[in-house]
């Protein structure tokens, strides 16, 4: 099975909703490149969790849309919406109950049909009501994945520069679907600590999110180099962690790190946390 690929015959007419689109699109695609990977099942809790909540809202966003241009079946899109929120729901909870019992190619073949049927066919019956409706395009720029837009309004995403550094490339590519998704443009990966190093000492980044097992490397060394670094030891630090549990968040937070996470990544999580550190950022200039 391919990859899904965006193409302009799949826009909705609205920023948001079009952009919401892709970010689903990016989520079936990192799941696609993750089957048979060592990590696929930290893989695959992550964009199960994305996925339910991208869902969620997404389709909240949608209905709000509809309502504002009277869209006549309003109702049984909602219904339609209710299915596909219990099926995401559904998949995820199995994989809560036993990450064993769910692989990505099931999950695969389900999401696949389902964001092609619902993107291509059902989306644009509602398309010749929507566009250039000034009250519909509103209520899409109204809702975010972070809350209410006002809450988010003060964040500017689009400027924000940051660095991943984790040595799986699939969860790297879901981090980078999830920020995209909300307008990060400036987005650095690095595989390795050396190649991490070399990154924050060439440019000025924002905040940098660090795995704790970076191959047989550890991620903790590299938030002690940055904390003993005498131009980057105030730069924010998120780490994340598939594997520790007991004491993990204070071990992190001693070790110079600000704020900790665990794999599998919600994504309203992951952009509330990173909101927290440009709010603290800001706050200490």
């Amino acid at each position: 099975m391919a990859t899904i690929s965006w193409s302009a015959l799949m826009s909705a007419g609205i920023p948001e909703i079009d952009a919401d689109h892709k970010t689903l699109i990016g989520l079936v695609n990192a799941l696609h490149r993750s089957i048979g990977d060592e990590e696929e099942y930290a893989t695959l809790g992550s964009v199960l969790k994305a996925l339910q909540e991208y869902t969620e809202y997404h389709f909240a966003r949608e209905e709000r849309v509809m309502g504002a241009a009277r869209y006549p079946s309003l109702i049984a899109h909602s219904l339609a919406h209710r299915r596909h929120e219990q099926q995401v729901r559904d998949l995820r909870q199995r994989y809560e109950d036993d990450r064993q019992a769910v692989r990505a190619k099931e999950c695969l073949d389900f999401l696949h049909k389902w964001l092609i049927e619902h993107i291509c066919s059902t989306d644009m019956d509602y398309r010749p009501w929507v566009i250039g409706h000034a009250g519909a395009v509103s209520a899409a720029e109204s809702i975010s994945i972070t809350g209410p837009r006002p809450v988010a309004a003060t964040l500017d995403w689009r400027a924000l520069r940051l660095l991943v550094v984790d040595d799986n490339r699939n969860f790297s590519e879901v981090m980078r679907t999830i920020l995209e998704g909300v307008g990060v443009r400036d987005i650095a990966v690095a595989h390795d600590l050396s190649t991490a190093k070399l990154a924050v000492e060439g440019k000025d980044f924002d905040i940098v999110i660090i795995d704790w097992h970076v191959g047989a490397e550890s991620g903790l060394d590299l938030v002690a180099w940055l904390r003993r670094h005498p131009l980057l030891k105030d730069l924010p630090i998120l780490m994340l962690s598939g594997h520790e549990r007991i004491g993990s968040r204070e071990m992190v937070l001693a070790a110079g790190a600000d704020e900790f996470m665990e794999k599998p990544i919600s994504a309203r999580g992951l952009l509330l946390c990173l909101a927290r550190l440009l709010t603290r950022r800001e706050q200490s200039r």
